[in-house]
């Protein structure tokens, strides 16, 4: 769970970073991953050489990326995120630490779970998410793969260091290409550094105003409201 003013903006970075947090706070030290995205936007170049980037650092052994078909995108995580929408529309909720219990109450065995990035003062474990700039830092060592969105299923495995198995269906024919550009600094037995961070920068102004002005008056207690929507400490700006 991220918060809004945490939360740079959509696109491969974040995508990757959150998926770098998800392997290091929530792996189980697995080393064949089989991971199913139902979104356009996840396929992608820069997720295609982190993926590589895993393997070729000793993360993984193995990784399997599959793309859903058009149209037949619903799979079991939407019914689960259907159960706490429906939670939600039932809840009173003014605040992030009254949305972790909403969560967790929102199945009945305990599927749902919350992983905050911040300490919302709740029983949840709380680990910061770290952005950082992954798609030019790995820019430096692979290259791009052409109509990377015309394929669906990827394939990448330590046997063949830098290259990505192709299939267009599930039944077709598989391909190989090396998307490794030289030799790479990261290793199993290699000390080696990260990409830089990036830094949220945080509600915008305008969007600190409207939530004091529009959505303040519909919280009823006092530390909620200031929870929420504190008053800006800037002048609100002009039209």
């Amino acid at each position: 769970m991220i918060d809004e003013a945490d939360f740079p903006e959509k696109n491969a970075n974040v995508v990757i970073s959150i998926l770098d947090h998800f392997f290091a706070h929530h792996g189980l030290g697995e080393k064949y991953a089989c991971l199913t995205a139902d979104k356009g936007q996840n396929k992608n170049n820069a997720v295609l050489h982190y993926l590589i980037y895993r393997i070729l650092a000793g993360l993984h052994d193995n990784i399997e990326l599959s793309f859903m078909i058009v149209g037949h995108t619903k799979f079991a995580p939407d019914g689960y995120f259907g159960l706490i929408r429906k939670r939600y529309q039932q809840s009173n909720i003014y605040t992030y630490e009254d949305l972790v219990p909403t969560i967790l109450n929102s199945s009945e065995n305990g599927h749902n779970t919350c992983q905050p990035t911040r300490d919302y003062g709740t029983s949840r474990n709380s680990q910061s998410l770290i952005y950082r700039d992954w798609s030019s830092w790995l820019l430096k060592f692979f290259r791009k793969l052409p109509d990377v969105t015309k394929y669906r299923h990827f394939k990448i495995t330590k046997n063949k260091p830098g290259i990505v198995f192709l299939k267009k269906t599930i039944d077709g024919n598989e391909t190989e290409v090396q998307l490794l550009k030289k030799e790479v600094p990261f290793g199993k037995d290699k000390a080696f550094g990260l990409p830089s961070q990036i830094f949220p920068k945080g509600l915008s102004l305008e969007r600190q105003w409207y939530l004091y002005e529009q959505i303040r008056m519909h919280i009823p207690n006092e530390r909620d409201k200031d929870a929420t929507c504190p008053k800006p400490n800037q002048p609100k700006p002009k039209k």
